[in-house]
């Protein structure tokens, strides 16, 4: 439930509101008509999340002098539940299987304030401050699993867009970011702390140049950084072999830097009524410290799985995008694109590091990123057999890539190549203009026609839940008919 409004003092100032309330239960898993802590495994969330800003816009007479001034929030409570009975059937099997239960309290909010300038000759300059906070507690009481971590941010930025002539402009930009992290994690026995406290500088800049008609290139480089923190991710807890498995901030992490570097070529050009667009682009993005988790191969006290984020020695994103697109007439569309690229770690990164205990489990290195393929693409073409009807076939492809499964309770992993996907969508649509202001759209349709789908999840009490990749649907039909005003179908 929300709403939109907005009210305008005069011509040159603007004030909007939003506010949303959102209720979402989700629960996944085995016998659901049985509380949590007595089915084999179940995952239940249960969120209440109020969101809402204020912005206040404003500028001369002109135009030329544009400021914005803006404060949003949101704050979710989280019930949840991971976890279950693992297989077991006992009283205290029910009774541990109750320790799954949790409760998560997330603020975040959020001011700031912009100014953009536009000068006579085109040149634009943007100024701006962001002051950010978040705070999160996550507590699973009967695991001794405890989050309390507070993120204060303060960013000021400005970017200045040169444009000397037609064929060339440049963008020069930067942002200057405090952050202090301040952190308590608990799990069991382990406990850890962060205390953050740093000032990163991350410039950008962009080139555009016209060499030649139809021809455009462009040229970038821009830097990022990830502060040593918990994120969203980091408060899921798995289920792997019937027990839960938690992820833990290493002593010693320390922040994620990026440099991404982008070089493209453009060429467009009308043939009569024939459109034609061609796109090739190059990026290399370069990886200090990057953020890697480490399955320990230890198990707590109360049986559960830890994971640790620790820093890589390095690793780097390289790879090439293509992207082509004709038209012949209003009637039909073609586009498809794709991407070739290598995603590795410079030095062995460990994926399962083995305690010693277990002879036949020993320690598991990778040199390329897991769950990322080397090439991936899209198709998306539009038909309009008659003036009411048309054609829309989509489509998205997925090379091979390494998806790693848990196969033990100590959550040593196995190392499985998936298969290609291509999830090819089909969907034919027609309208019917019931008056001069109302429109009826009557569509069907399949999604993923090859039925291209992954074929070994991991079934039972104790699989590994996080063992899910590809389409995120079989063969599937659908239909519907929409009812609407022409203006805004």
């Amino acid at each position: 439930m929300g709403t939109k409004s907005f009210f305008k003092p005069n011509e040159n100032s603007k004030i909007t509101l939003d506010l949303t309330a959102i209720e979402e239960y989700r629960r996944g898993g085995d016998r659901l008509d049985l509380a949590p802590h007595l089915t084999d495994i179940t995952e239940e969330l249960d969120h209440n999340t109020l969101m809402g800003g204020l912005t206040y816009e404003f500028s001369n007479a002109e135009k030329t002098n544009n400021y914005s001034v803006y404060a949003s929030g949101q704050h979710t409570d989280r019930k949840s539940f991971y976890g279950g009975l693992g297989g077991g059937r006992t009283a205290q099997d029910s009774i541990t299987a109750a320790n799954a239960y949790g409760n998560t309290d997330d603020l975040a909010l959020l001011f700031g304030g912009q100014f953009t300038r536009n000068f006579k000759n085109n040149d634009i300059l943007t100024v701006g401050a962001e002051y950010n906070l978040n705070r999160t507690e996550d507590d699973i009481a009967g695991y001794n699993r405890f989050i309390d971590q507070k993120v204060n941010s303060i960013g000021t930025f400005a970017q200045y867009e040169w444009k000397p002539s037609e064929v060339f402009s440049a963008l020069l930009g930067t942002r200057l970011d405090h952050v202090n992290v301040e952190g308590n994690y608990n799990i069991q026995q382990v406990n850890r702390t962060s205390n953050i406290d740093q000032t990163v500088l991350s410039p950008r800049l962009t080139l555009f140049y016209n060499f030649a008609e139809n021809w455009r290139l462009r040229g970038g480089y821009a830097r990022g950084f990830r502060a040593p923190q918990a994120f969203n991710e980091d408060l899921h807890v798995s289920s792997v072999g019937g027990e839960p498995q938690f992820v833990i901030l290493s002593e010693d992490l320390e922040t994620e830097y990026s440099n991404a570097f982008t070089a493209s070529l453009n060429y467009s050009k009308n043939f009569k009524k024939l459109q034609s667009n061609f796109l090739l682009e190059g990026f290399y993005t370069d990886l200090e410290n990057p953020f890697t988790t480490v399955s320990t191969g230890a198990t707590l006290p109360n049986g559960s799985i830890l994971e640790e984020v620790r820093n890589g020695s390095g690793a780097y994103v390289a790879g090439t995008n293509f992207e082509m697109g004709i038209s012949p007439s209003s009637k039909f569309t073609f586009q498809m694109g794709g991407t070739i690229q290598q995603s590795k770690y410079r030095e062995g990164q460990v994926l399962f590091e083995a305690d010693g205990t277990n002879p036949s489990e020993t320690n598991i290195v990778i040199e390329d990123f897991v769950r990322n393929p080397s090439f991936y693409g899209y198709l998306n073409t539009n038909l309009r057999v008659f003036e009411e009807s048309n054609i829309d076939v989509t489509g998205t492809y997925t090379g091979k890539m390494t998806v790693p499964v848990v196969v033990s309770d100590s959550g040593f992993l196995q190392l499985n190549e998936s298969d290609p996907f291509f999830d090819l969508n089909i969907k034919l649509n027609h309208h019917f203009d019931l008056s001069d202001n109302l429109q009826m759209n009557i569509f069907a349709g399949f999604k993923n026609i090859l039925n291209s789908y992954q074929d070994d999840f991991d079934i039972g009490a104790t699989r590994d839940s996080d063992y899910v990749y590809g389409p995120s649907l079989p063969r599937t039909f659908f239909f519907g008919i929409k009812f609407g005003n022409l203006h805004n179908l």
